[in-house]
C-alpha cells in the first residue's frame, strides 16, 4: 500500500509500526500491499455473516467501523496525541529523550523527533489502564525482592517503570539501535541493571541464551519474567522450564500472546501444564502486522502467570 493511504486510513501510532516493519524488511509481498481498507472491509464483511456469539468483539468491531484500523481498536487510545509530547536531546550522548515520570527515557539518535513522539505515544497507549497489552495490574505486580527479566526490552520503558521497586533488572535486547539508548536510560542504576545483547531462546550459543543458564547467578529466589519476543515466546519458555518449575524459585511471568494466530491457546496450555494459573487481560489486539492474519482476527494480547494465584 502507499504510505499516504496508510496515514489517512490508520492511526498515526500504527503508522509508526508500519514504518518499523518495513525498515526491518519483514514486509515483502502480502497483506500491506493491499490498502488497509481492504482488510477493514474483510473484517466487517466476516462479522456481518458470522455472529460474534458472546459479544466479545463488539467494541472492537464498532471502533474499526467508525474510526478505522488500529492495533488497539478501542476508544481509550484516542485520548493520546503524539503532538503533545516534548522531545529533548542530550548534548553529551546526542541521544533524544522524553520525560517519563521523574526519569529520562532515551531513544536512538537516528530517530526523528516525530518518530520519538509517535513511538512514545504508542507506548502510552500500550500500557494504558484499559489496554489489553498492559503487563501489570494492582493484583499482578512486581515486589521488592524480584529480579526483573525484561525479555525483548526495546526502549526499556517497563523496566524503567519498576526500577525503584525491584531488586535487580536484566534487560535482554539484540537490536543494536537500542543498546546505547538503554545504557543511557539506566545509567543512574548501574549497580542493579545488566544489559544482555542476546536472543533468549531454548539453547545457549554465541547469539542466544537461556534463562535456565542464568539461575545460578541469581541471588534472590523471586523472579518476574516479562516476555515479548516477536513470536519466539515458546522457545524462550522452553529455555526457562527448569526455573519456572523449580520449587526453589517464586516466579511470575507476563507473556505476550498476539504475534501468531494460535499463541494464546498454545502458550496458555504450556503454562498450565507446568502448574501455573493464568489471568487474561480484557479486550483484544488486532495485530494487522501479521501477514497471515485470519478469522477471528482479534487476539488476546497477553497472559499473566503465577503459581497458586487466585485471581
Amino acid at each position: 500500500m502507499k504510505l499516504e493511504h496508510f496515514k489517512r486510513l490508520a492511526s498515526i501510532t500504527d503508522y509508526y509500526f508500519y514504518k518499523r516493519i518495513k525498515q526491518k524488511k519483514k514486509l515483502n509481498r502480502g497483506r500491506f500491499e493491499a490498502p488497509c481498507w481492504e482488510l477493514r472491509k474483510e473484517i466487517l464483511r466476516y462479522y456481518k455473516s458470522h455472529k460474534d456469539s458472546d459479544g466479545s468483539f463488539k467494541e472492537a468491531i464498532e471502533y474499526i467501523r467508525k474510526e478505522g484500523m488500529s492495533v488497539f481498536p478501542y476508544m481509550f487510545r484516542n485520548k493520546y496525541d503524539y503532538r503533545n509530547i516534548r522531545v529533548f536531546r542530550d548534548i553529551e550522548s546526542d541521544l533524544k529523550y522524553v520525560k517519563y515520570d521523574a526519569h529520562n527515557l532515551f531513544f536512538p539518535s537516528e530517530m526523528s523527533d516525530k518518530d520519538v513522539q509517535i513511538c512514545y505515544s504508542n507506548l502510552q497507549i500500550e500500557q494504558d489502564l484499559l489496554s489489553p497489552h498492559r503487563y501489570l495490574s494492582n493484583k499482578f505486580n512486581v515486589s521488592a525482592n524480584d529480579i526483573f527479566l525484561d525479555v525483548g526490552a526495546a526502549e526499556g520503558i517497563l523496566s524503567l517503570s519498576v526500577i525503584d521497586k525491584v531488586y535487580k533488572v536484566l534487560l535482554f535486547e539484540v537490536d543494536e539501535r537500542w543498546i546505547k539508548a538503554l545504557k543511557k536510560t539506566f545509567e543512574p542504576w548501574g549497580d542493579k541493571v545488566q544489559i544482555i545483547n542476546k536472543y533468549v531462546s531454548d539453547e545457549n550459543s554465541d547469539t542466544t541464551i537461556t534463562i535456565d543458564s542464568l539461575i545460578n547467578t541469581f541471588d534472590t529466589n523471586s523472579i518476574f519474567i516479562k516476555l515479548d519476543v516477536e513470536g519466539a515466546e515458546k522457545k524462550a519458555l522452553e529455555g526457562a522450564k527448569k526455573t519456572l518449575t523449580s520449587s526453589e524459585y517464586k516466579c511470575k511471568a507476563a507473556i505476550c500472546t498476539y504475534h501468531k494466530h494460535n499463541d494464546y491457546e498454545d502458550l496458555s496450555q504450556l503454562m498450565k501444564d507446568i502448574s501455573y494459573e493464568i489471568e487474561t487481560t480484557d479486550r483484544y489486539m488486532l495485530f494487522i502486522h501479521d501477514l497471515d492474519i485470519k478469522p477471528p482476527y482479534f487476539r488476546k494480547a497477553l497472559i499473566r502467570c503465577q503459581k497458586g494465584l487466585n485471581y
